[in-house]
């Protein structure tokens, strides 16, 4: 429900702003439709989908670091399609996952026991999340990021529908709380990020996008820290580290034509 919501407000969020600032980034070519559905249906909606029916079976950590092997899989797919990548990426991308493993906190032993169905669903959200940086890449050659997040949402608030219709969301019989939940989220969660996100695959290969995404838990742990009091233990801020390291190595090797 709140991931729907989030999906939807920021949607009209989107669009809102892009109409009235920037209502030329609303066209797109007929061609790109295609891209720009599998962008949004599958790299935006099915993501977001997967990693909720994830944690419902298995501990958070454990779905995140799933997700994140993405970091590997990106590279991998430009490494088949030809482009070149470094040995300094891959170290890039195996430290930043490594960090990400400790950053979420997946090293507690408590975590361990997971049932094979949510890591095989954290397994194919890792499959769509490489398709999010893949094709978004590709469109960012093209279009703005507003026109990447118009399209994006769109797209992915589309794909919702068939999970749940918007008219079968509780809209009569929510609090007050809860809307400001839902408008703490969608900015928060949604705007922000996601506009940073597309300006950045604006201006660097999808795959160094990706080794950065990978410092989300440890963000998202320093937040927790300073809003809300909750503990930071010495692995996660090791695991932080390690995730800002591989960040370094990467954007200190700057990208050739031929190369991610």
């Amino acid at each position: 429900m709140l991931a729907e919501w989030r999906v939807l407000f920021a949607f009209l969020a989107f669009v809102a702003i892009v109409a009235v600032w920037r209502p030329r980034d609303l066209r797109i070519r007929r061609e790109d439709l295609v891209r720009f559905a599998a962008f949004g249906i599958f790299g935006m909606g099915g993501v977001q989908w997967l990693y909720y029916e994830a944690i419902q079976r298995i501990p958070i950590a454990v779905a995140l670091v799933v997700e994140f092997t993405a970091v590997i899989l990106v590279l991998l797919y430009f490494r088949l399609r030809g482009r070149k990548v470094g040995p300094a990426l891959w170290y890039a991308g195996i430290l930043s996952l490594v960090g990400c493993f400790f950053a979420s906190g997946a090293y507690d032993a408590a975590l361990r026991a997971v049932n094979t169905d949510g890591v095989l669903i954290a397994a194919l959200d890792a499959v769509l999340f490489t398709s999010y940086f893949v094709l978004g890449e590709r469109l960012a050659t093209r279009y703005s990021a507003w026109t990447l997040a118009v399209y994006g949402f769109g797209f992915a608030l589309l794909a919702w529908q068939f999970i749940q219709p918007a008219w079968t969301l509780p809209w009569t019989t929510t609090g007050a709380d809860l809307w400001a939940r839902v408008g703490g989220i969608v900015i928060l969660a949604a705007i922000i990020p996601f506009t940073f996100g597309f300006l950045a695959l604006r201006r660097l290969p999808g795959a160094r996008v990706s080794i950065v995404a990978t410092s989300e838990p440890f963000i998202a742990g320093v937040f927790a820290w300073a809003l809300l009091g909750q503990s930071l233990q010495v692995p996660q801020i090791a695991g932080g580290a390690l995730v800002l390291g591989g960040i370094l190595i990467a954007q200190t090797h700057r990208p050739t034509a031929d190369s991610v």
